[in-house]
């Protein structure tokens, strides 16, 4: 499998141009043959997002900003960092996640755990 790593300068809260760069990463990718690309952790809002993330707005725009470009990967699978919301109604109300996105959907949520929290063998 060939995986590419899209390694671009976010701007913190800059929604259409982080998205841009992201979008642009998934044709991108998959012309160069790749079958996965992978962005930066927190890619979608930019790094730090600090207080932002605390902005019901700031989190509505981090959501469709995650559907545009999950719209472009077609014929490529893709790992994005951003915001997620926790549903479960335990602990912070976010989830620093990795979305996977491939044909153009959202598949699958993987949320960063703490250290403390896994478990080593």
């Amino acid at each position: 499998m060939k995986i590419a790593l899209a390694q671009l300068n976010y701007i913190t809260g800059d929604f259409s141009g982080n998205g841009a760069k992201n979008n642009r990463g998934c044709p991108k990718s998959s012309e160069s043959g790749a079958e996965l690309v992978v962005f930066a952790e927190l890619a979608i809002t930019g790094y730090p997002p600090r207080d932002f993330l605390e902005f019901e707005d700031f989190i509505l725009k981090s959501e469709a900003a995650v559907k545009l470009i999950a719209a472009e990967c077609k014929g490529i699978a893709a790992l994005v960092g951003g915001p997620s919301r926790n549903l479960t109604g335990k602990g912070k109300p976010l989830f620093n996640t990795a979305w996977f996105l491939s044909d153009g959907e959202i598949r699958q949520l993987a949320h960063k755990k703490p250290f403390a929290q896994l478990r080593c063998f």
